[in-house]
């Protein structure tokens, strides 16, 4: 006889049913979710406010064809004619369509716009526009405005940025533009890392306040009650008004709890 113990099996009855085997959820690595982030961060939105144009930028304009301000490798400027913006998602397909905004040192709405060639769009005052400036000078300041079809871009001349369409259906942009209307108006979009997120202001609090917060955050006694008179509120109104209110909260620390510190 083999020296091995019976094998030991689970008691089946007869009309039980089979456990079903739960499904691991796939939870995920911190690779994947880093992954999703930067995807998440470099995803093209729509730019609607002046804040929205310091980072990568890609500027279209929803004419017939709808372009978009490109550079080739000469730092030749161009028009580059892309798909229905409505049917298709709009972000650049080549790094040469991709436009750097910065806000000028010193200015609060002017504007430099860098191509991936490292030189920056200008216009002279015949209307030429050019990407081939390596320095930001006075005919490379844009001033953008926002407007109810997009943006527009106003040279240091007085004239606006506009896709003017010429014979056999082509399309060149020119900046000798006196209005702004459809022509002018340019859709630009912005990463979404780079897209403006106000921040939120703190409300401004009161001598009472501040006692208030200090007393919740740094001492907690009796389930972390205050003790507050209508005198005290006045005192303390009165202290900050006369510049002592750090000696008032620390004489009235003092009195309300046992601190060997504060004498």
């Amino acid at each position: 006889m083999s020296d091995r113990a019976p094998k030991k099996n689970k008691l089946v009855f007869k009309g039980d049913k089979e456990p079903k085997k739960k499904k691991r959820k796939h939870r995920p690595t911190e690779q994947e979710e880093r992954e999703a982030a930067i995807t998440r961060d470099q995803v093209w939105v729509r730019a609607d406010s002046l804040e929205d144009l310091v980072g990568p930028l890609f500027i279209t304009h929803p004419s017939d064809p709808p372009i978009c301000l490109t550079v080739d490798e000469d730092d030749r400027f161009m028009a580059f004619p892309l798909p229905d913006l409505d049917e298709t998602k709009a972000e650049p397909t080549i790094m040469q369509q991709v436009f750097v905004g910065s806000r000028i040192v010193g200015t609060t709405n002017a504007y430099s716009l860098k191509s991936a060639n490292g030189k920056y769009l200008s216009s002279d005052k015949f209307g030429v526009v050019a990407c081939n400036s390596e320095a930001i000078g006075g005919q490379e300041e844009w001033k953008p405005t926002i407007t109810d079809a997009g943006i527009a871009f106003e040279s240091i001349h007085g004239k606006f940025l506009m896709v003017d369409e010429i014979a056999g259906g082509g399309v060149r942009i020119r900046a000798d533009a006196d209005d702004v209307g459809f022509c002018e108006s340019f859709r630009v979009y912005c990463q979404t890392r780079f897209k403006y997120k106000p921040k939120t202001k703190k409300k401004a609090t009161d001598a009472t306040g501040t006692e208030l917060e200090n007393f919740k955050k740094f001492q907690s006694w009796e389930a972390g009650k205050t003790h507050q008179t209508l005198d005290d509120k006045r005192a303390l109104k009165k202290a900050k008004s006369e510049g002592r209110l750090a000696e008032t909260l620390l004489d009235r620390r003092e009195k309300v709890k046992a601190d060997r510190y504060c004498k």
